[in-house]
């Protein structure tokens, strides 16, 4: 099989930027709509006899090829995790996320990579892309809902992207909350963060990140104001919800990938499944944004609203980045295999 080089949670942090992944999964939804780059809807498996699943996202990375030959250059790629439920499995390693990246061209294993960090890294990076092309230019005033490590990278992706005038964040736990800010200010992140309650901080913003696993809606209607732009991130099953229906109904919707959020997006799966609202209240498809052929807003009023799920083609290319500078660096373990 000849040589793979292994990659450490550490060793993705050190080699890619959220302004770096950002570009990556920018280009790769570019990509993926112009029908260059492939990729499939989450495969989940549950396991027997046990509260838990594999599941496995599935995409091939292409890269760019001299016409007209039929492009070869590229990888394939597959994240594959593991996840249980219960107190029986409370002290369990989390470390169970993993992408392969593979040659297109010859299908040889080049890397295996620890992609927990990978993960929320490439989702806050989606969300602001999707940021960058559906909220109001000027927008400065961000509030992340929920103070896990999700909402740490859509914090540190945001800070980047937009140069916030501060960052307000809100969640049930103080403990969370601290933590939330010790780690921003351990990134060395220089903009204001303080703390607040959840309606508090989505009234005074013109962007609202959601990355909670809330499974009712915490955001209600009447705190968004005209213009904002809303990251809903966290309801990422059928079963968890962080906007009312409502503030779908008079939102402008746009997802990664039309197919997965129909069977994933529980903001979207549970109104449709309760006849609240159809299918059609989706407007767009991030691609379709970034290539040009939908619109991400349409008014300075608007309330538009980016409903991520976490699609496997961002996995692939924040992959395939940290894979390139980690051979460009010598950063890894490379083994025989």
């Amino acid at each position: 099989m000849g040589q793979v080089r292994v990659l450490s949670e550490a060793d993705v942090r050190s080699l890619v930027t959220p302004l770096e992944a950002q570009t990556a999964v920018e280009q790769a939804f570019q990509d993926f709509a112009n029908g260059v780059s492939r990729m499939a809807a989450r495969v989940t498996v549950p396991i027997p006899d046990i509260v838990g699943n594999i599941r496995i996202l599935p995409a091939v990375k292409v890269l760019p090829t001299p016409r007209p030959m039929p492009p070869t250059r590229g990888f394939l790629g597959v994240k594959v995790y593991t996840g249980y439920v219960g107190p029986v499995f409370k002290d369990m390693s989390k470390d169970r996320f993993t992408v392969l990246l593979y040659d297109m061209e010859s299908g040889a294993l080049l890397s295996i990579i620890a992609a927990r960090w990978l993960g929320a890294l490439r989702t806050g990076a989606t969300a602001a892309v999707a940021t960058k092309h559906m909220a109001n230019p000027g927008a400065t005033r961000l509030c992340v809902i929920g103070a896990g490590e999700q909402g740490e990278t859509q914090a540190l992706n945001l800070a980047a992207l937009m140069k916030p005038a501060r960052i307000v964040a809100a969640d049930q736990s103080t403990a969370a909350l601290d933590s939330f800010v010790a780690r921003l200010r351990e990134a060395s992140l220089t903009i204001d963060v303080t703390t607040t309650d959840v309606e508090a901080a989505v009234r005074d913003s013109d962007v609202v990140c959601l990355s909670t696993t809330s499974r009712a809606p915490i955001v209600k209607t009447a705190w968004v104001r005209p213009g904002t732009h809303i990251n809903a991130i966290g309801a990422n099953v059928a079963n968890r919800r962080e906007v009312e229906v409502e503030l779908l109904k008079s939102s402008r919707i746009v997802v990664e990938y039309r197919e997965q959020a129909l069977q994933e997006a529980g903001d979207l799966v549970v109104p449709i499944k309760a006849g609240e609202i159809t299918a059609d209240v989706i407007a767009a498809e991030l691609g379709q944004v970034l290539t040009g052929a939908k619109p991400g807003r349409t008014s300075k009023d608007e309330i538009t609203l980016f409903k991520s799920i976490g699609v496997a083609i961002e996995d692939v290319a924040v992959a395939a980045m940290a894979y390139d500078k980690a051979v460009h660096q010598r950063v890894g373990t490379v083994v025989e295999m």
